[in-house]
């Protein structure tokens, strides 16, 4: 087989291939992560960050929590047989964690919180952990929003 029909042969193929990627990369969500010190009444917003919406698809952010060494684990997942809702089983978990590294790993976090919301409908969801791990209680808070919807 000669190079030019080689070639067309690999683009063929690479066209025939589903493209969930492609597919899913238009649609997302906008999250934001926050910290307010139950003490003072200080709030302090840690970070944003885009999802990326799509079946089975988990998006996961940390910030690293000021003046420590610790972070805040901020997660949404997208899954489709889940949450048994009269709107459907597609939903989205929200999921924060208090960690001593970057790294999601619920087992071996210092604190989790979670919520699951139905996907249909969507339009805003938050979850909040309180934490003590500067001496005083805190509490940390992720809301998301609808964004982008093709």
């Amino acid at each position: 087989m000669d190079k030019r029909n080689l070639y067309i042969l690999i683009v063929a193929s690479l066209l025939a291939l589903p493209a969930p990627v492609i597919a899913q990369s238009g649609n997302s969500d906008r999250c934001e992560v926050g910290i307010a010190n139950l003490k003072t009444q200080k709030t302090v917003m840690l970070g944003t960050f885009t999802t990326t919406l799509g079946e089975e698809e988990l998006t996961t952010k940390a910030f690293r929590l000021p003046h420590s060494n610790l972070f805040i684990v901020a997660s949404v997942f997208y899954t489709d047989e889940s949450l048994a809702s009269e709107k459907g089983a597609d939903s989205i978990l929200l999921e924060l964690l208090l960690s001593s590294t970057v790294k999601r790993n619920i087992l071996r976090s210092r604190g989790s919180a979670e919520a699951e919301i139905p996907l249909n409908g969507f339009d805003v969801g938050r979850v909040s952990m309180l934490i003590r791990a500067r001496g005083h209680p805190e509490l940390v808070i992720m809301e998301c929003r609808k964004a982008v919807r093709r």
